[in-house]
């Protein structure tokens, strides 16, 4: 077991060291999310006041967390084909310790970026959470389903050439029921609602993606 942490933790530490040195993902996570959040506050105005928004925003929140992870995510597995370090990488660490190294490495920055994105939103439309425990926790489990399945999906499209076509039409059909799920449970934590089975369900989820990446990654990884 403490083999198999120590490569996981290698695997993750690698990715931050190479995202340290070109800051690809964090420079695309954070330009796209903070432009999309000025072109949404500066369209909708103070929404959060009305019933209306109050139904509209929390939907509006995930899709710029949804296509903000789209664009910087993928690049946990193109990044080792850009610089041929795959097949050293498929040589040093054995394929599980990989796909929870790359899911963390993922996690760390999804959570970074609702970090950044939620306070802003809800600060440029006026919007009140009404449960900010229920708001984190959505945050949170909706954040590691995002980071789950993108890091399936990166390692799928890793050798395509059209990589972000392939990444929009594979992640679609995965990130719906995260999607829908994730905006339920924000709802009620705006109206301040119990959570319900969302929450439940969201959870579920995740692990299901979890187990299901972690099964299948050594076929993706090792073809």
């Amino acid at each position: 077991m403490s083999s198999w942490l120590a490569e996981a933790a290698a695997v993750f530490a690698k990715d931050w060291r190479s995202e340290a040195r070109t800051r690809y993902a964090l420079n695309t996570l954070g330009l796209f999310a903070l432009t999309t959040l000025v072109l949404v506050s500066v369209g909708l105005g103070p929404m959060g006041v009305s019933a209306a928004g109050a139904q509209v925003l929390p939907f509006l929140l995930w899709i710029v967390l949804l296509f903000a992870a789209a664009a910087g995510l993928p690049r946990a597995f193109v990044q080792e084909e850009e610089t041929h370090t795959a097949t050293a990488l498929r040589l040093a660490a054995r394929p599980s310790t990989v796909f929870w190294g790359k899911l963390a490495y993922a996690l760390s920055l999804t959570l970074a970026l609702e970090v950044l994105v939620a306070p802003l939103f809800l600060a440029m439309v006026q919007l009140e959470v009404a449960a900010p425990g229920l708001f984190a926790a959505g945050l949170a489990a909706g954040g590691f389903g995002l980071a789950a399945a993108s890091t399936v999906v990166a390692a799928i499209i890793a050798q395509a050439r059209a990589r972000g076509t392939l990444f929009a039409v594979l992640s679609f059909p995965i990130l719906v029921p995260l999607l829908l799920l994730v905006v339920e449970v924000t709802r009620n934590a705006v109206a301040g609602e119990p959570a319900g089975d969302a929450l439940r369900q969201l959870l579920l989820y995740d692990g299901a993606v979890a187990v299901a990446g972690s099964m299948l990654f050594p076929a993706i990884w090792n073809p």
